[in-house]
């Protein structure tokens, strides 16, 4: 049976899932297959509260600028779903050496 309540709890968890795009370039030196690109990413997400969806790697490509000493990356995009907070994201990237950069955006 569904009730007024039912419907308003599975909308209010709904209004916490939220969909996002998040970028990141990795190190030159380390070799990113799509499958690792997949762990990675899948890793880092699910800490945080996210859910991977899907993934596409960029390849790599010359960074504008050097970062950390490197002059190019590899670029990869993936999107989730999920209650992902960014400054746990970045603490999480951080611990680790492997991505140079990353951006995430709520869509």
């Amino acid at each position: 049976m569904v009730t007024s309540l039912n419907l308003r709890l599975e909308h209010d968890i709904m209004a916490f899932m939220r969909d996002y795009e998040f970028m990141f370039i990795v190190r030159p030196d380390i070799e990113v297959t799509q499958k690792k690109a997949e762990d990675m990413a899948g890793k880092l997400l699910a800490k945080v509260g996210g859910t991977l969806t899907s993934l596409t790697v960029w390849g790599k490509k010359a960074l504008a600028y050097p970062i950390s000493k490197a002059t190019e990356g590899t670029y990869v995009l993936a999107t989730a779903v999920g209650s992902v907070k960014s400054g746990d994201l970045e603490k999480e990237i951080r611990m680790g050496s492997e991505i140079l950069r990353f951006m995430l955006i709520a869509k």
